[in-house]
C-alpha cells in the first residue's frame, strides 16, 4: 500500500467534507455497509475531542498566524476555492470511489460534527486556558500538536484488531491497497487544477500536502 494512501483519504475527509463546504452531495451509490462505519466510528471514538478544541482555541487567540487562518475560513474567496475543489471530476472521482468501497464521507463528517463544536474556538479563554503558556507555531504547528494529544499507540493497536476481526475493514483496506485506488489516487494527486487551488489555500496557511506528511510521519504508515 502507498504510505499516503490513508492518511490522505483521511484529511481529504475533512478537507472535501460535505459540512466543511456547506455543499451537500446526494450519492448515486448504495448505503455504505454498517459494520464498517461502525468500525470508522470507534477510531473517531480515540480522538480526545475536549483537548483538541481547548488546543484550538488557545491557539485561535494567542496565535496571529492560526487567527487569520481560521477568520479566511468565512470569506467568499475560501468559499470559492473549496467549492472549485469540490466540483474538480478527479475529487468527484475519489469520492465515488470511497462511497463504493463503503466510505462514506458524509457520515464521517457528520459524526464529527456531532463531536466538535466548531464555535467553541472563538469563546474568550477562561483563567485555566490563559495559563496554560504554551508555545504556538502557526497552522502546521497547531497540526503537529493536535496528532501529539492522539492516543497513538491505542490507534495502532485498533487498528491491526480491525484487520483481524472485522471483514468489512480488512476488506476496505485491501481495496485501498488496491490497484485501482492507486490509479484514482495518482489520477488525484496529479490533477494540475487542484495544485493550483491547494496553492491558494496554502498562502493563506492550509499546507494540506505538508499536512499529509505530518501525519504520515507521526503513525508511520509507511511501516505497515
Amino acid at each position: 500500500m502507498e504510505p499516503s494512501a490513508i492518511s490522505l483519504v483521511a484529511l481529504l475527509t475533512v478537507t472535501i467534507g460535505p459540512g466543511a463546504w456547506g455543499y451537500r452531495i446526494h450519492h448515486l451509490e448504495p448505503e455504505p455497509r454498517h459494520h464498517l462505519q461502525q468500525d470508522l466510528m470507534d477510531f473517531i471514538d480515540l480522538v480526545p475531542f475536549e483537548d483538541v478544541q481547548q488546543l484550538m482555541q488557545y491557539y485561535y487567540h494567542y496565535d496571529i498566524e492560526v487567527e487569520n487562518a481560521i477568520d479566511y475560513v468565512s470569506t467568499e474567496d475560501y468559499t470559492q476555492i473549496r467549492l472549485d475543489i469540490v466540483n474538480l471530476s478527479e475529487v468527484r472521482s475519489f469520492r465515488r470511489y470511497l462511497d463504493s468501497i463503503g466510505f462514506s464521507v458524509e457520515k464521517v463528517w457528520a459524526e464529527l460534527n456531532q463531536r466538535f463544536d466548531a464555535d467553541d474556538i472563538f469563546v474568550e479563554p477562561d483563567e485555566s486556558l490563559r495559563t496554560l503558556n504554551l508555545t504556538t507555531r502557526g497552522l502546521n504547528g497547531l497540526v503537529d500538536d493536535i496528532l501529539a494529544l492522539l492516543p497513538q499507540d491505542e490507534i495502532i493497536l485498533l487498528f491491526f484488531d480491525k484487520l483481524e476481526t472485522s471483514d468489512d475493514f480488512s476488506h476496505f483496506f485491501e481495496q485501498i491497497g488496491s490497484g485501482e485506488f492507486e490509479n484514482v489516487l495518482n489520477t488525484l494527486q496529479s490533477s494540475q487544477q487542484l495544485r493550483i487551488l491547494l496553492w491558494r489555500l496554502q498562502q493563506h496557511g492550509f499546507d494540506i500536502p505538508g499536512w499529509v506528511q505530518l501525519v504520515q510521519k507521526y503513525f508511520s504508515f509507511s511501516s505497515f
